[in-house]
C-alpha cells in the first residue's frame, strides 16, 4: 500500500516555507495530493502524529530540504527544485528565476536593492505573507495555500516574460517613427507591449493571428500622440472597430474588456506604414 504523501514546514510560514511546498506539489506528482502539518520552527513531527504518512520535511527538521544546517546560499525551496529538476529531468528558466528570487528574500539580500524602501517592494510575496499574518494569525496552512496561488501567478508571468523578451528579439519588425524607435510583432503573448517599452521601444504593435486584433502601445513620457494614425486607421479600414485611449497613447482594435469590437483586416507591415507617416 502506498502511504500519503505529509509535507512538514514550520508554522508561521515564510516565502522559503511556502515556496519549498509549492514546489514540491506544483512539479512533483508524487507530491501534487500531500497532506500539510505544522511543526516549532526547527524541529520534526513526532512519530505520532506522522504515522501512516511518507514524510518530508520543508525549511525545517534539518533535513535534505532544510538549508539551516548549511553555511550556503541557498534556502529549502532552492533545495527541493534542485532535487526535483535531477530527478524528474526537469529544464525550466522561469522557475530557475522564481527559486533565485525566493532565495534573495530568505536571506535578506533585497535589504541592499537600489528601491528596498519604496512601496512597490511591499508587494513581493515574502512582505505580503507578513500582512496575512497580521489580519489572520495562527492561519498556517490558508497562509500556504495563498501564497501558492501568488507563486502561480508570479510563475505564469515570469513564463510570459521570457517568452515576449524572445519573440521581441526573434520576430519583431523594427521601425521608426518621429518619436522614436518602433516594434511590430505577432503574437498572443499580450506581455510583449510592457516588455518592449521597458527594452525602450516608443511604440509597440501587437497584432493577434488568430482574431486579428491590434494594439498599439506608446510611451506617454515620449510626447507620442496616435491621434494622426487614429484618424488613418478609421479611413483605410473603416469596418475595423478603433478606440483612441483619452491619453492618446493607446490604440486599439479589439479588447478583451469590450467584447464585439470588428478586427482590423490590416497586416502588420500596413499598419507599420500607417504609423510611420504618421
Amino acid at each position: 500500500m502506498v502511504k500519503q504523501k505529509l509535507i512538514v514546514t514550520h508554522h508561521s510560514p515564510d516565502i522559503d516555507a511556502v515556496g519549498s511546498v509549492w514546489i514540491l506539489k506544483r512539479f512533483d506528482p508524487e507530491y501534487s495530493d500531500a497532506k500539510l502539518a505544522f511543526v516549532p520552527a526547527g524541529e520534526k513531527i513526532s512519530p505520532k502524529k506522522s504515522r501512516g504518512f511518507d514524510v518530508v520535511h520543508v525549511d525545517t527538521g534539518l533535513g535534505a530540504f532544510d538549508h539551516h544546517q548549511h553555511n550556503l546560499d541557498t534556502c529549502g525551496a532552492k533545495l527541493a527544485w534542485e532535487w526535483i529538476k535531477k530527478e524528474r529531468g526537469l529544464v525550466d528558466e522561469a522557475c530557475d528565476r522564481v527559486i533565485e528570487l525566493i532565495n534573495s528574500y530568505d536571506h535578506a539580500k533585497d535589504l541592499s536593492w537600489s528601491d528596498a524602501l519604496e512601496d512597490k517592494a511591499e508587494e513581493s510575496l515574502s512582505h505580503v505573507l507578513d500582512g496575512w499574518k497580521a489580519v489572520y494569525p495562527g492561519k498556517d496552512k490558508k497562509l500556504v495555500e495563498w501564497g501558492m496561488v501568488y507563486l502561480d501567478g508570479f510563475y505564469e508571468a515570469i513564463k510570459s516574460k521570457i517568452s515576449a523578451q524572445k519573440t521581441i528579439l526573434e520576430k519583431g519588425i523594427k521601425f521608426k517613427t518621429r518619436w522614436g524607435d518602433g516594434v511590430a510583432i505577432e503574437t498572443k503573448n499580450d506581455k510583449v507591449l510592457e516588455i518592449a517599452e521597458k527594452i525602450g521601444y516608443v511604440v509597440v504593435v501587437k497584432r493577434e493571428k488568430k482574431d486579428g486584433f491590434l494594439r498599439i502601445y506608446a510611451r506617454a513620457d515620449k510626447g507620442v500622440d496616435l491621434t494622426g494614425a487614429f484618424e488613418k486607421f478609421k479611413k483605410v479600414d473603416p469596418l475595423a472597430t478603433w478606440y483612441l485611449h483619452p491619453s492618446k497613447c493607446l490604440l486599439l482594435n479589439g479588447s478583451r474588456k469590450k467584447p464585439g469590437m470588428k478586427p482590423s483586416n490590416l497586416n502588420l507591415e500596413e499598419v507599420v506604414k500607417i504609423i510611420e507617416g504618421a
